[in-house]
């Protein structure tokens, strides 16, 4: 299963675990982190674990390119987000 996500593609599959592989659609380029949740874990604990690390990609592409004292953290709740699905 393929998910676009800002600017990127979380490709999910399931070989016993569910893993989560992340590209960036401007440049093709493969993230060198991937996320995983266990075989008895739903998909969405996955996707939402992408999306988690999506963000913290871009936030720290945004914290190298603006004034480093005004950054905010994101999602200090990832871990305990209350989403009910799969992003569009």
């Amino acid at each position: 299963m393929n998910l676009n996500y800002r600017g990127h593609e979380i490709r999910i599959t399931r070989a016993g675990a569910w893993s989560a592989e992340l590209v960036e659609l401007s440049t093709g380029a493969v993230l060198p982190t991937k996320v995983t949740a266990e075989a008895m874990e739903a998909l969405t604990v996955c996707v939402e674990r992408a999306v988690c690390l999506v963000d913290l990609y871009l936030e720290g592409e945004r914290r190298r390119t603006t004034d480093s004292h005004r950054a905010r953290p994101v999602h200090a709740t990832c871990g305990n987000r209350q989403s009910s699905g799969i992003p569009s």
